[in-house]
């Protein structure tokens, strides 16, 4: 009886044992999941187009400034809107003083190099243009440009636009500009004392030779005999467009009320003797 307790007993104890060790493999333990970012969309593009910069340059636009054989003003302030649709007119000179391209033989006398007036406002902005969405633009009669110059005759001059262009993120407007008027230089010639000078000036004044052909045409040759002196300032041309008139992007957002300028400075190359090589400046 003894016996088979203690038999009883052992069993018990061997059985307790395996319980206690495991005869099964323990499972792995099971990982815990990291969390996934998801990529953030970024905002629609909701703002409109913006003015970057404004580039003026000069520019010869033969097509443009044409004119009848006889291309005189009237005697007076010059008012005409176009220098050169005035036939038959003689000034109190008899002689008109200009640079304009479409001077010709009689009552105009050539200054200086000749000029059609014409110039390209070149606006960019910073993202491309919808040109069918941006189609006021390309009405004349929504841009607003003017002309300043302190050391004109005349401040500001009212610059006319005839040709209007959407190329990628820049409008490029065509126009054109010229100053008529009457100008008396002090003691231009004697005996006759004072003599009103006819003048019409084509163009922009963007560099020293625009000035000297200004200075000889507003004083009617003789810009050395007290006359109006040259200019030492540049042209600033403005430009509006109309409040009306939209820019719009490729996306269809939209603004009004765009505005800019620049100076037309431009560089020349100086005429000087001796002029170093390996220099731009004339010693």
């Amino acid at each position: 009886m003894k016996k088979n307790l203690w038999i009883l007993l052992a069993l018990a104890a061997l059985i307790a044992m395996f319980v206690i060790a495991g005869c099964a493999p323990k499972p792995s333990p099971t990982p815990t999941p990291t969390a996934t970012t998801e990529p953030t969309t970024p905002p629609a593009d909701a703002d409109c187009p913006k003015v970057v910069s404004t580039d003026v340059y000069k520019t010869f636009d033969a097509s443009y400034a044409t004119c009848p054989s006889e291309c005189v003003c009237p005697s007076g302030a010059c008012e005409n809107p176009d220098p050169c649709s005035c036939p038959g007119c003689v000034t109190v000179s008899s002689n008109i003083y200009s640079n304009c391209y479409c001077v010709a033989d009689g009552e105009f006398v050539q200054t200086c190099d000749q000029s059609t007036g014409t110039f390209k406002i070149v606006i960019t902005f910073d993202e491309n243009i919808d040109p069918l969405m941006s189609t006021c633009v390309y009405n004349a009669a929504n841009w607003k440009i003017k002309v300043k110059n302190n050391e004109r005759i005349n401040k500001e001059l009212v610059a006319s636009p005839y040709n209007v262009v959407i190329d990628g993120d820049k409008i490029i407007v065509d126009a054109f500009v010229y100053e008529c008027g009457e100008f008396t230089p002090a003691t231009y010639c004697e005996p006759c004392g004072d003599t009103p000078i006819q003048y019409v000036f084509c163009g922009l004044i963007c560099n020293l030779s625009d000035a000297a052909c200004y200075a000889n045409t507003v004083n009617g040759l003789k810009a050395a005999i007290n006359g109006w002196p040259a200019p030492t300032v540049a042209d600033e041309i403005v430009w509006e467009l109309g409040g009306s008139c939209v820019v719009s992007d490729e996306l269809g957002n939209y603004c009004c009320g765009f505005s800019g300028s620049d100076c037309c400075v431009e560089p020349i190359c100086e005429t000087c003797e001796p002029c170093p090589l390996g220099s731009s400046a004339c010693l």
